[in-house]
């Protein structure tokens, strides 16, 4: 079962002055970590090195991993934070983006892992355009299968039922909104 923080407290807080603690970050990195099915990474080894990076044979094993989703999530309501990368935008609004855990991330080669990346539906009602570097928390229900793009791949998708944008000082933003030429 996905565990994912409260949205209702974070928009509350957010609407106060809420700032980020250290909980809230490794909350958020948990909800990440479920999208991976259990023992999907089990093949790392515990001593893992810089070299092994470079083996065909572990790449391989990386990739077939990253490509590895839970369909026991299919139907969950789910709240999770991460980073706007638009699909589809018509003027300031986005009605489909992808979802990643990082900022900048699918703008990078290569992409984040398909378990890693969620397709956001906004269609019924689009949602401002974010900086690619401005995180959000997004809620919705969940389901499970692989969709491409020229981007990247999701693993996931999800209705959302609400976007809000999670306002952090200038000092915890990765780069500040606009410090890279984007909106």
């Amino acid at each position: 079962m996905l565990i994912f923080f409260s949205l209702n407290s974070i928009v509350n807080a957010v609407a106060s002055g809420y700032k980020a603690t250290e909980e809230d970050f490794v909350r958020w990195e948990n909800a990440w970590d479920s999208l991976i099915p259990p023992g999907t990474y089990d093949f790392v080894p515990k001593d893992f090195h810089f070299e092994l990076l470079f083996n065909p044979t572990f790449q391989s094993q990386l990739d077939e991993a990253g490509k590895v989703i839970d369909p026991s999530l299919e139907g969950q309501s789910v709240e999770i934070a991460g980073f706007m990368v638009p699909i589809e935008v018509r003027g300031e609004k986005v009605s489909q983006f992808l979802l990643v855990p990082e900022a900048g991330q699918c703008i990078h080669v290569p992409p984040p892992p398909l378990n890693q990346t969620l397709l956001v539906d906004t269609t019924t009602a689009p949602t401002p355009l974010r900086d690619l570097y401005q995180p959000i928390i997004v809620s919705g229900r969940l389901s499970v299968g692989s969709q491409s793009f020229d981007i990247a791949d999701s693993g996931y998708s999800l209705v959302a039922s609400e976007i809000t944008t999670l306002n952090l000082g200038e000092d915890m933003i990765p780069v500040v909104p606009g410090a890279d030429g984007d909106r």
